[in-house]
């Protein structure tokens, strides 16, 4: 059931599916400025089939929700509230949250601030550090440039990735890797195969949906930057990451902080990289419903 819960002076897209007294999953999309769509077209009704109410919100000025005001700023604060505010709305006393790359950020956030409402929390290849997302990928978006015959811009991908200092949005470190044109979106999925599986369900995307919304959320792209890794200590609800086994946005680094501050372990999903719910849907329904299970 889609529907635009209206609060606060906009109108947040929300689309819900499975039995209304299934175990609640909340979905928070990345980007910055993504959508729950994709998410949502791929395993979505599979969650629904597994008898779960699974919850995707395209975020507040993003997609189908309004779009902000001129002249305004989205900030993650204000997107945590908008979540509570949804979970209240929809009756829901407690639900597992899951966070896909940016949004594990905003996962990961929401659950610190509203432990009480947090049954579990999943972080799905989460962007916790970009710096440490850019050292990782740069160097296998520099071989890629290699390869292509690129060899100044492989080289600006390996200057930015020796830098003796913190990387920041400033840097524009995508920037650097979009000469590698059509092949950039390799960077993200595990193979052809994959690639072949993301460009078909993104090309069933209805004609008129405004993705051009998502752009209001770059001014959260200085966040991705901030050093999410030391929180994972102050964690106090059931946890697990799931990553794609060639992701980069979550580098083994990444990984590693994630199982020594939690004790927990990484979920790998064969044959993905950071789409797993598109690339293998079924495994990552899999691993999904035995963790909600579990919490």
């Amino acid at each position: 059931m889609d529907s635009l819960l209206d609060f606060d002076g906009t109108r947040i897209f929300v689309d819900e599916r499975g039995p209304s007294d299934g175990h609640p999953l909340l979905f928070i999309h990345g980007g910055p400025g993504n959508s729950c769509w994709d998410f949502m077209a791929s395993v979505g009704d599979l969650f629904a089939g597994a008898g779960m109410r699974v919850i995707g919100v395209d975020q507040r000025g993003v997609l189908r929700s309004d779009a902000l005001p001129e002249g305004t700023e989205p900030s993650i604060d204000q997107l945590i509230d908008d979540f509570e505010t949804i979970r209240r709305t929809l009756g829901i006393e407690s639900w597992t949250v899951t966070g896909h790359s940016a949004g594990g950020a905003y996962a990961l956030d929401y659950a610190l601030t509203h432990p009480e409402r947090v049954s579990g929390l999943v972080l799905d290849c989460p962007a916790l550090d970009a710096d440490a997302t850019d050292r990782f990928r740069l160097p296998v978006a520099a071989e890629m440039l290699d390869a292509a015959g690129l060899d100044a811009e492989a080289q600006e991908c390996r200057r930015l990735a020796r830098l003796d200092r913190r990387l920041t949005a400033e840097d524009r470190t995508w920037e650097a890797m979009l000469p590698l044109g059509d092949r950039y979106l390799d960077l993200f999925l595990h193979d052809a195969g994959s690639r072949s599986r993301y460009e078909r369900l993104m090309g069933s995307a209805s004609d008129g949906l405004d993705w051009s919304r998502g752009m209001s959320h770059l001014p959260l792209m200085t966040q991705m930057y901030r050093d999410r890794r030391p929180l994972l200590d102050g964690l106090s609800v059931p946890s697990m990451m799931i990553v794609g086994e060639s992701d980069m946005v979550a580098p083994p680094v990444v990984r590693d902080d994630y199982r020594a501050a939690t004790g927990s372990e990484v979920c790998v999903v064969p044959d993905a990289g950071h789409f797993a719910f598109i690339e293998q849907p079924e495994t990552y329904v899999a691993q999904m419903t035995g963790f909600v299970r579990e919490d």
